[in-house]
């Protein structure tokens, strides 16, 4: 099946920024990633259980990954841990009662399958696109009731021999540094094909962690405090239309230290993208884990809204004359927080710690045409339960 341009433009944007840079080297015996994640679909209630059902339904179950770009709304958490003394030798993480997953998870390594799955996307064949389909790219950036001079850019995007090649002033999407860890067989892992069951909508993280295993520091135990928590959900709503302008408004997400805004929509072979960047191109690629010096560098540069900010308006130009109202995407960034084993009293001058941990948290959201002039409060049911299974086909390409 041809995919649509909505997707095949993501899909570019993130082909493009793929392998930016390799995550930094880390010199201890046992590093720990905790990634968690909220989603939302604001104007679809109960769509936890409904995601679950339809999930199971598609043949979809919780796997490691889905915390960088959730599916059906919910919580999600992501768990790697590298030990270099007994690589990819499975463990168990004891966690708090809060989490609902029991009094421990165990962390597997990977099935083979899907170690020589994983690569650098390179966006060949990914977009499902047959070689000479084209697609004329419109782009513009920035809240308010008018675009700015020199808008839209537009480009046109071409698949020859099954590879992405794009035409006339192309915008490079932006760097964002890899940062979790490149996941292959010295990994243990939890979602893994063993894991029972998903996180609750009301999982926490905040009490205490410890791991044991075979090669595994002493005492690897570490506590979360409500800062390293998930985040709550991601309240977007919108009013006026496609044609003359939308206003995007949200409540505040308590632990949120800025937003990004990405709506996009398309009628026959143009695409037309715009995002809340006030410094021009940023892509789907900032849909995803920042690492902090650069969320505050983007902060500064209004690259990304300021963690005060509550609502942006797209301008009229962007979505006059197209007749499917846009997909609009948003994410509030959470913390991020590394806990290192802690020195002890006699420890020698070149002491190094032996383990630590890195936490890093996020909350999106997700309008689909034809909800985005809702809440949660007044979306009717059938029409959220027809929207996913919508979306699920989309997922699942047929």
């Amino acid at each position: 099946m041809q995919a649509s341009p909505f997707l095949a433009a993501s899909t570019l944007a993130l082909a493009l920024s793929a392998g930016a840079a390799a995550a930094p080297a880390q010199a201890a015996q046992a590093e720990l990633y905790i990634d968690v994640a909220t989603h939302a679909m604001p104007g679809m209630p109960g769509m936890g259980a409904m995601g679950r059902l339809a999930g199971a339904m598609g043949g979809q179950h919780a796997s490691y990954g889905m915390t960088r770009h959730p599916g059906m709304p919910g919580r999600y958490m992501d768990v790697a841990l590298h030990n270099r003394a007994a690589p990819g030798q499975p463990a168990t993480q004891a966690i708090p009662k809060g989490l609902r997953l029991g009094k421990s998870i165990e962390l597997l390594p990977r099935e083979r399958s899907q170690d020589q799955a994983d690569g650098t996307v390179d966006g060949s064949g990914a977009l499902g696109l047959a070689d000479g389909s084209s697609y004329r790219v419109r782009y513009f950036w920035g809240c308010g009731e008018q675009a700015r001079g020199r808008q839209p850019v537009e480009y046109s995007m071409t698949v020859r021999n099954g590879k992405p090649v794009q035409g006339g002033r192309a915008m490079a999407p932006r760097r964002v540094p890899a940062q979790g860890p490149d996941i292959g067989p010295q990994h243990v892992l939890w979602p893994n094909p063993g894991a029972r069951r998903g996180v609750s909508d009301k999982a926490s993280l905040v009490g205490s962690h410890q791991l044991d295993g075979e090669g595994l520091p002493d005492a690897m135990q570490f506590a979360l405090g409500q800062a390293d928590d998930f985040l709550p959900n991601l309240e977007l709503a919108s009013s006026g239309s496609p044609g003359d302008g939308m206003t995007l408004e949200w409540t505040p997400v308590d632990g949120a230290r800025g937003y990004f805004i990405h709506a996009m929509a398309s009628q026959g072979d143009t695409i037309v993208m715009w995002s809340s960047s006030e410094d021009g191109y940023a892509g789907p690629e900032l849909m995803d884990y920042l690492p902090e010096p650069l969320l505050a560098q983007w902060a500064g540069k209004r690259t990304v809204l300021g963690a005060d900010a509550r609502s942006c308006r797209i301008p009229t130009e962007v979505f006059a004359g197209v007749d499917a109202a846009p997909v609009v995407q948003m994410i509030a960034y959470g913390s991020q927080r590394s806990i290192a084993q802690p020195r002890p009293a006699d420890a020698a001058r070149d002491w190094t710690p032996a383990w630590n941990v890195r936490v890093r948290s996020k909350s999106t959201a997700m309008l689909m045409p034809g909800m985005a002039g809702t809440t949660p409060r007044d979306a009717a049911r059938p029409a959220a339960k027809e929207a996913a299974r919508g979306l699920l086909r989309g997922l699942l390409g047929n």
